[in-house]
């Protein structure tokens, strides 16, 4: 299921990634108000790491973990990056 799909800002690699608006927030394990860590593979080596995603201005953004994320892929400004979750079972 795809989560979402955006084109990277300068802020988006060097801060925080600020989710889009169609964000599909059902597939999100919120409960609540606060932060979450949420388990992300990467990569064509699948990579883990732990991103914490939590409200910025009301608006939801991936923090702690994101941006080592985005350099391991040597990620930049335009490039377009999507979240899918696989559902095992």
């Amino acid at each position: 299921m795809e989560i979402f799909i955006k084109r990277l800002t300068r802020v988006d690699i060097e801060r925080y990634l600020e989710l889009p608006n169609n964000t599909r927030l059902e597939a999100l394990p919120f409960h609540g108000p606060g932060t979450i860590v949420i388990p992300i593979t990467f990569g064509q080596d699948g990579e883990e790491a732990d991103v914490h995603c939590s409200s910025r201005s009301g608006r939801l953004a991936f923090t702690t973990g994101w941006y080592a994320i985005a350099r391991n892929l040597n990620l930049k400004a335009g490039d377009v990056v999507a979240l899918q979750r696989e559902d095992h079972g």
